[in-house]
């Protein structure tokens, strides 16, 4: 067995060749795909982008013949409001109702699951866009009155009801007395004295 070992390691020997220096372009795959600097594979499907339905929150969902009549509103833009029915495909705005979720005793649990084109997506109800604000009353201009002395200061606002209003002051206008010729005495008349 020594022999055979012997033998075939000198016949390698014979026809090895000398080792060279290899070019570095032959490495240059493993710089260029390396774990560390490499991107990912792209995805499979079509890439999502934002989708323009989670702009919109529902405001109002109503029974009406043959379906439902949803209103949902654009959150960016407060004052655009869209109605459609489930039953029949928006064509004006391109909405779709594609199943509506009502939960029992819950009515701001609705969920309505739409399409907008190839987008698809759910609203919902949301608290603070449901809420009215109201305007800030108006303000009066109130005016100031001279504070007469000896008296209790006036109220400053005339719409509450426990502040103390004060009493017209009515003051009577005399009584005109009758005249007497003007030949005659008065003889209320005291006489003068020089």
């Amino acid at each position: 067995m020594k022999p055979l070992f012997l033998l075939l390691a000198l016949v390698s020997t014979v026809f090895a060749d000398i080792p060279r220096k290899q070019p570095l372009t032959k490495y240059m795959q493993l710089v260029s795909n390396s774990p560390f600097t490499s991107k990912p594979p792209p995805p499979d499907g079509p890439v999502a982008g934002p989708n323009p339905l989670e702009d919109y929150a529902l405001i109002g969902v109503a029974p009406v013949q043959g379906g439902f009549r949803v209103t949902v509103i654009n959150r960016k833009k407060p004052d655009e409001r869209y109605s459609f029915d489930s039953h029949r495909k928006d064509t004006e705005n391109n909405f779709e109702v594609i199943s509506i979720e009502r939960k029992p005793g819950n009515p701001l649990g609705t969920v309505v699951h739409l399409s907008q084109g190839s987008n698809k997506g759910t609203v919902e109800f949301e608290p603070e866009l449901l809420t009215l604000k109201t305007p800030p009353p108006p303000q009066q201009q109130q005016q100031q009155r001279p504070q007469v002395p000896g008296q209790p200061p006036l109220p400053t606002n005339p719409a509450d009801p426990n502040a103390r209003q004060p009493r017209p002051r009515v003051v009577q206008p005399p009584v005109p007395t009758p005249q007497q010729p003007s030949g005659g005495r008065d003889n209320n008349r005291r006489p003068d004295r020089r």
